[in-house]
Formats: structure tokens, C-alpha cells, sequence
């Protein structure tokens, strides 16, 4: 399934386009005192949802939007939508009428009808514990940007520690999984790597695979003696290696994600968890929970293989091992109802 493409910012209604732009005035990423610029795209991004939803609703203006037309736009989030993005678009849009009301264009909100009930009405709540404690510029899935920022402040084992960041990010592999990575899982010469049934959280054999910007790094990794000095003498033949020659274990690439991205600038301590598991390793347990860990890599993955890219839902969730397709659709995928319309319009059965 192709994701929705909505207008260009450009090519929306007026007063969108005027609200997108009052953003942008107050954008800047070098000001703690003014909005990060991936939370100026957010808004632009929901904003052009929104004038693609007034399009649908036959409303010709933001300003004929009343209690009514509001309501509707609650039920449409709350059906189309899963996860948190129904709360964050309808607090979005709710702060896009807020300012028309500022600037005396209207008496009053439309959206502050149901505002207070969009919890019990819709089920427009943060769902998991990390997503509760998320602030409205904040996201779960790390993108390009973010990956760039890790592997620039990832530490003294610069080629090691890259070569990690950088291989979660294209492969979309559990922490898990890449600790358990051996050398002849790997095929350099179609840079694809093997994931057995044995290893693979849904018992199924797969295939993943990296990009060319990633040969650079695996060469030295394994050609110029790098994996060999971590080694020390040892003998095994897991492809990421420790200080101290073991095989890197799980819970310490969850950890170099986290502190690369904390070194970065870009992570935070959401909460601590009481309940923390023990580490695989028998060290202490992390209770500590983040905004960036390894999981967010993964998503950032599968959220860009689902939302830049023409995979088909059926190629992602095979590809991120995920146990059905409904795993993946629930994840990562915004409802269509166009779904399949355009090209049944040219493939149907005459």
C-alpha cells in the first residue's frame, strides 16, 4: 500500500498557508525559546492532512467549521488512525484555530466543543507509557537526521559503534538479533544478511539487507583488523564484538544507541521503570526509560520504509519480521479508504 499524498503546503488553502508561515517565523533550532524545526514539519504535515479532510467534507473554508463539522473530525481521526496521531493532529489542529481566535478572525474554537472529551469520546489518549510521556515535538521513530547526529557523537569506538547505529538503521534487526549476528550470516556481495528461524522473534527464517554507504565501515570493521583487535585473542565468530572480546550483547547495543543519542543532544530520560528486566548479561538493569533506544531505530526504519518508498505493507512486515501484516499495518500505516481505488480504476477486470 502507497501512503496518502497530500497538496503541497503551497497549494493549500490561504489560511493555512498563513498559519504554516506564522510557524516558520517562530522556527529555530539554535533558540530553546523558539520551535524545533521538526516540529514546524509536523504541523505543516497536519496541516495539509487537514485541508485534504476539509476537501472530502465538501467544507470550502477553515472558518466553516463548526461544533458539528468538529465532531466529525474527531470520529474521522479516531477510525483513520492508530496510536497516538489522532491526540497530536486534533492538539495541532486545535492550536491552529486557537491562533485565528488570537488574531480576532473568530469568537471562538470550533474544536473546543469536544476538546475536553476527546479521551472518552474517541479514545484520543497517548497509549503506551513512553508515548504518555512524549512532548507535542516529540516522536517515537528517529529518522535520517537523527541517525546522522548518533553516529557524529557515538563515542570513542567510532568504527565499531558507526557501524552499529548504521546497521540497525538500514536492516530494521532487533538489538537481539544483531547481537547474535555471525559472520556467516553475512553476504557482502549482495550485502544481505540471514536471520534463522532459531534467532528470529517470529520463528521465521529472513533476509535483510544494507546500503552501499554501509560497505565502508563493514570493511574496516572486518578487513583492517578492527574486529580482531576488540577480539583479543578470543575465538568466536559473532560479527559485533565488546571491549573485552565477547560477543556485544544486547543489552550493551541498547545502551550505545542511548548514549550516542543522549551525546547528540537529541534524548532525554522519560521515566524509570520499577519493573525493569534483568539484563541478558546479568549486569545492573536499566530502569531507566528513553526517548531513543534501539526500538525507535528499528521503527524509524520500518516508518520509512512504509511511508518514503513503494513497498508494498506485505514486502515491510516480512522484511521486519513482524508475526502478520496486521502488526505492520497497525503499526506504521494510516488508514486509506482510497486504498487500491486509482489502481483498480486502470487494473480492474473489464
Amino acid at each position: 500500500m502507497v501512503p496518502r499524498r497530500f497538496k503541497d503546503m503551497t497549494e493549500c488553502r490561504e489560511e493555512l498557508t498563513e498559519y504554516a508561515a506564522e510557524l516558520e517565523s517562530g522556527t529555530d533550532d539554535d533558540d530553546p525559546e523558539q520551535r524545533a524545526s521538526k516540529s514546524t514539519q509536523r504541523y505543516r504535515q497536519d496541516l495539509r492532512w487537514f485541508d485534504h479532510w476539509l476537501d472530502d467534507n465538501g467544507i470550502e473554508s477553515v472558518f466553516d467549521v463548526g461544533p458539528r463539522e468538529s465532531n466529525q473530525l474527531g470520529r474521522d481521526l479516531s477510525s483513520q488512525y492508530n496510536g497516538t496521531t489522532p491526540r497530536y493532529r486534533w492538539d495541532r489542529l486545535h492550536a491552529l484555530y486557537d491562533y485565528f481566535v488570537s488574531l480576532g478572525v473568530i469568537d471562538r474554537n470550533p474544536l473546543e466543543r469536544w476538546n475536553d472529551q476527546k479521551g472518552e469520546k474517541w479514545g484520543m489518549t497517548k497509549t503506551t507509557e513512553q508515548s504518555k510521556r512524549l512532548e507535542d515535538d516529540e516522536k517515537y521513530a528517529v529518522d535520517q537526521d537523527d541517525i546522522r547526529l548518533m553516529e557524529e557523537n557515538c563515542g570513542r569506538n567510532r568504527v565499531r559503534n558507526q557501524l552499529v547505529i548504521r546497521l540497525l538503521w538500514h536492516t530494521g534487526i532487533r538489538r537481539g538479533e544483531a547481537s547474535n549476528a555471525r559472520l556467516g550470516w553475512v553476504d557482502r556481495d549482495v550485502r544481505e544478511i540471514t536471520i534463522p528461524s532459531d534467532v528470529a522473534k517470529n520463528g521465521k527464517t529472513r533476509v535483510v539487507c544494507w546500503q552501499p554507504s554501509l560497505d565502508g565501515l563493514l570493511s574496516k570493521w572486518l578487513d583492517k583488523g578492527y574486529r580482531e583487535d576488540y577480539l583479543g585473542g578470543r575465538d568466536h565468530d559473532h560479527l559485533l564484538v565488546g571491549e573485552r572480546g565477547a560477543p556485544l550483547s544486547a543489552e550493551a547495543i541498547n545502551k550505545l544507541v542511548i548514549n550516542s543519542a543522549d551525546r547528540a543532544g537529541i534524548n532525554r530520560k522519560l521515566y524509570a521503570d520499577a519493573n525493569a528486566p534483568e539484563p541478558e548479561d546479568g549486569g545492573e538493569p536499566e530502569a531507566n526509560r528513553w526517548l531513543i533506544s534501539s526500538q525507535n531505530v528499528r521503527h524509524g526504519t520500518g516508518s520509512y520504509l512504509v511511508h518514503e518508498t513503494d513497498m508494498g505493507l506485505y514486502e515491510v512486515s516480512r522484511y521486519l519480521g513482524h508475526q502478520s501484516v496486521e502488526v505492520t499495518e497497525q503499526t506504521y500505516v494510516e488508514y486509506d479508504p482510497r486504498a487500491g481505488t486509482d489502481a483498480a480504476h486502470k487494473f480492474g477486470p473489464a
